[in-house]
């Protein structure tokens, strides 16, 4: 039996952020190598990690325990193990992204243009996946 959950909202809603700032490092990524805004850039570093770990806290506390009330055992704790691993990859990925675009912006950069403009958009569109697989789960749970 499906039991309905809360927070749905409140996730959704940090979903939208998340995926707001991923169209934000596509809009980096597109200006690279001719301009890139210093402005976008500090805001992207500041807002980034925080970010990030308002949507695992979020998953969870509020899709990891519905996960778990809709699997078998065997297949709930492998799926929690492999979201869990998820998020350990996407901060340090995001880490060493900070750490990049600091060096963009103190221009001691060490990599070229394109493994800048690789980084940013090997990260968003893993960022933009783990989002679409967790909104399909939430929907699966609800």
């Amino acid at each position: 039996m499906r039991q309905r959950f809360t927070g749905h909202q409140e996730l959704g809603e940090a979903y939208r952020g998340l995926l707001d700032l991923c169209d934000r490092l596509e809009a980096l990524a597109d200006s690279i190598p001719h301009r890139i805004d210093g402005a976008s850039c500090r805001m992207i570093l500041a807002e980034l990690p925080e970010r990030l770990k308002q949507v695992h806290a979020l998953e969870e506390s509020i899709l990891f325990p519905a996960v778990e009330d809709q699997r078998t055992a065997k297949d709930r704790d492998a799926l929690i193990e492999r979201l869990r691993a998820e998020h350990d990859h996407d901060d340090q990925a995001a880490a060493e992204l900070g750490r990049v675009l600091q060096a963009v912006l103190d221009d001691r950069a060490s990599l070229g243009w394109d493994a800048i403009g690789y980084m940013l958009r090997a990260f968003f569109e893993t960022v933009r996946r783990h989002v679409a697989t967790e909104r399909l789960l939430l929907a699966a749970c609800a």
